[in-house]
C-alpha cells in the first residue's frame, strides 16, 4: 500500500533531524578534541609561567624611608642574567671597628616583582640590615623563561650571594633569606644547597609542589595533573622532587622561621606545619599569623613578623 503523503513528509523531517544531531554531535566531539589539546599543551606552562614586567628604577616609597636602591646585575651559574637591588644599611650607628651590616635577602611570590616586597622589607633596613631584592628568573626584569619553584632558582640566590661578595664593603659577609609563598620555596632551596645562607625564613610557603598543584587544580583528572606535571619537567629540565620545600628542609641546618596564616585557602596551614617538622634545622620557629589568608599575611603580621625576621638574622649571625 503507498505511503500517505504525510507519512512520507515525517519521514523526511525524522532523517533531518538525525542529520542535524549528528552534525551537532560530530561538531561537539571536535571542539572537545580540540578544548583536550589545547588544555593538554597550556597546563604545562601555566604551571612554568614567566611574568616579565618593567619595575621602575626609583620607586617613591624608598624616599619615605631615606633608602637608596642601588642595581644588582649578575649572570647565575647557569647562565641566566637577574637584575635587582642593593640598598645599603642606614649609615652611622655602628661601633668602631663592629662587623659590617648583615643582609637579608628577599624573595617576591610568583607573578611579581622585586618592587612588590618594598613596602614589607624597607622597615626591616631599621634594624641595622643590608637588604637585597631581585627579580627571580622569570619575572620582572630578569632572564630565563620558566619558573621552577627553587629547582632552578637557588642559583639565582647563590649568583647574587657571589655579586654581594664582591663588594668591598662586607654585604656578603653574612646572608639571611626571605621568601613569600613560592619565594619561600625559593629560599628554603638556596638554605639547603648553599651553606652560605645563615638563616632562612618562609612566609606562606607550600611544602610540596606535586600536592599542592594536585590541590590547587582539583578538578583536573588524576592522569592528566601527572602528565601536565611530566611534560613540565621535561621543558624546564627540572625533577618535582628538587621543588619540594619539605624534602629540602631536611637538609637544612641554618635557623628557621615558618610564618604562615591559619585561614589560608590557598596554601593551607598544615603545609606550614609540614614544612616545619620536616626541617633538619637546629633553631626553629613555626609562627600563626593570627587570623591571616594568602592575602592578608603581610598587613597582618606587620611589626610581629618583622620583628621575628630580624631576630631569625641575629640568630644566624650568632647574636
Amino acid at each position: 500500500m503507498p505511503k500517505s503523503e504525510s507519512s512520507i513528509m515525517s519521514t523526511g523531517r525524522s532523517r533531518s533531524r538525525r542529520r542535524r544531531l549528528a552534525i551537532f554531535l560530530s561538531a561537539a566531539a571536535l571542539v572537545l578534541v580540540i578544548v583536550v589539546l589545547a588544555l593538554d599543551h597550556w597546563l604545562p606552562y601555566m604551571l612554568l609561567a614567566h611574568y616579565k614586567f618593567s619595575v621602575e628604577a626609583h620607586p617613591k616609597v624608598l624616599d619615605e624611608y631615606g633608602a637608596t636602591a642601588e642595581p644588582v646585575e649578575f649572570t647565575t651559574s647557569d647562565g641566566v642574567p637577574i637584575r635587582g637591588w642593593f640598598i645599603p644599611a642606614p649609615a652611622g650607628g655602628r661601633a668602631a671597628g663592629a662587623p659590617p651590616p648583615s643582609t637579608l635577602v628577599v624573595l617576591h611570590t610568583l607573578g611579581r616583582t622585586r618592587r612588590d616586597m618594598l613596602e614589607f622589607a624597607l622597615p626591616l633596613r631599621r634594624e641595622g640590615f643590608n637588604l637585597a631584592l631581585i627579580d627571580l628568573r622569570g619575572h620582572g626584569e630578569s632572564g630565563g623563561e620558566f619558573f621552577t619553584y627553587g629547582a632552578h632558582e637557588w642559583r639565582d640566590v647563590a649568583g647574587l650571594i657571589d655579586w654581594l661578595e664582591r663588594r668591598p664593603d662586607g654585604a656578603g659577609r653574612l646572608v639571611a633569606v626571605v621568601g613569600a609563598s613560592a619565594g619561600g620555596a625559593v629560599a628554603v632551596a638556596a638554605a639547603a644547597r648553599d651553606r652560605r645562607v645563615r638563616a632562612v625564613a618562609t612566609i606562606g610557603c607550600f611544602a610540596d609542589l606535586r600536592s599542592i598543584a594536585a590541590r590547587q587544580a582539583g578538578w583536573l583528572p588524576g592522569f592528566w595533573l601527572d602528565r601536565a606535571l611530566g611534560k613540565a619537567e621535561r621543558l624546564a629540565g627540572f625533577k618535582l622532587e628538587d621543588a619540594s620545600p619539605e624534602r629540602l628542609a631536611r637538609e637544612l641546618r641554618c635557623p628557621l622561621l615558618v610564618a604562615h596564616g591559619p585561614a589560608d585557602g590557598y596554601v593551607p596551614f598544615d603545609d606550614a606545619r609540614r614544612l616545619f617538622a620536616a626541617a633538619g634545622s637546629p633553631r626553629k620557629e613555626l609562627y600563626e599569623i593570627e587570623g591571616a589568608d594568602h592575602a592578608t599575611m603581610f598587613a597582618l603580621g606587620g611589626e610581629a613578623l618583622r620583628a621575628r625576621i630580624a631576630r631569625l638574622v641575629r640568630e644566624g649571625a650568632g647574636e
